[in-house]
């Protein structure tokens, strides 16, 4: 769960983003559109004080995004988090992980070059391939955080 590592990260400024209530508006069009079930966490640490929600959704693919700013696109000045998932592809990144319910799943950490790309965990269920990807750099392990919020989005099911 994520509510320990919250309560925690809240003496250091970071709080719990309440991921139902900012894609409430999204959700009933994403599950309208898209042909894969829709898979995310309840909640999710955050340093910024205010958070946008966008969102994509074709057959295939959805996307749920978290920015800082209204209309930032994947900028990465103003990017918070995304939550997608994909028709077949696969798990990506460097490293394994275990996830809830006996799924397996990859790692990205951080990388750098001309800019930042946030760390991100994907894994495999249902015919889709599922990311999360956000800036929880100063949030405790990446790794940790993010297979938290994988665990909690698979234990919570389809919406």
């Amino acid at each position: 769960m994520l509510a320990p590592l919250l309560a925690t990260l809240a003496l250091a400024g970071v709080h719990s983003a309440d991921l139902n209530a900012l894609f409430a508006g999204a959700l009933p069009r994403a599950k309208a559109k898209t042909r894969i079930a829709v898979l995310f966490p309840d909640a999710m640490p955050t340093d910024s004080k205010r958070l946008f929600a966008e969102h994509w959704e074709t057959r295939r693919t959805y996307t749920l995004s978290l920015a800082d700013v209204p209309g930032c696109g994947e900028a990465t000045a103003c990017f918070e988090a995304e939550f997608r998932g994909e028709k077949g592809g696969a798990p990506f990144g460097s490293k394994r992980v275990a996830l809830a319910r006996g799924r397996h799943g990859r790692f990205k950490p951080l990388s750098c070059g001309a800019s930042c790309s946030p760390p991100a965990i994907s894994w495999s269920e249902r015919g889709a391939t599922y990311t999360i990807q956000a800036n929880v750099v100063g949030q405790g392990s990446d790794r940790a955080v993010l297979t938290r919020m994988a665990d909690q989005a698979i234990r919570r099911g389809p919406r």
